[in-house]
């Protein structure tokens, strides 16, 4: 029977399909063997069987960091930078309002632009450059075709 040596000895190196049978193996003669659950997260890709692995581990050592730890690993990170300056970062929903430093939500933004806005609104913009794209593209066309018939015709 194959020993936890033997699937340590796999990864180092670099044989990790080996390594993930040998702690296979070990599992089916001993489940209860933490050292084979984390041994066998630590050759597997997929984040699902990693979790399964890691949760088998602490329900056998409650107090194992280095389950812990891989549950860890597995979280989303959040970014470093909120992280560096203690601030939770924004819901897809939010806003920072730089004239009075508040926070407000998209709804409270879309709510109000009529109020807050000045010009034209978005959807008149859109179809006069799109009608502009026509009328420029009729032109080029028309100027091509004028060019092209005029140099085949005698």
């Amino acid at each position: 029977m194959p020993t936890i040596e033997d699937g340590r000895t796999a990864i180092e190196q670099g044989n990790l399909q080996q390594a993930r049978l040998i702690f296979e193996a070990i599992l089916q003669e001993t489940p209860r063997s933490e050292e084979a659950w984390l041994g066998l997260a630590e050759v597997l890709t997929e984040n699902e069987d990693k979790r399964i692995c890691y949760e088998n581990a602490l329900k056998i050592n409650k107090n194992s960091e280095q389950a812990k730890e891989g549950l860890r690993q597995l979280e989303p990170q959040s970014d470093p930078l909120i992280a560096a300056l203690g601030q939770a970062p924004l819901r897809e929903d939010e806003a920072f309002d730089q004239d009075d430093a508040t926070m407000i939500s998209s709804r409270d933004t879309f709510d109000n632009y009529e109020e807050a806005s000045e010009g034209p609104p978005t959807i008149a913009l859109v179809a006069i450059g799109l009608l502009l794209s026509v009328v420029v593209f009729a032109l080029g066309s028309g100027a091509v075709f004028f060019i092209l018939t005029s140099m085949t015709t005698p």
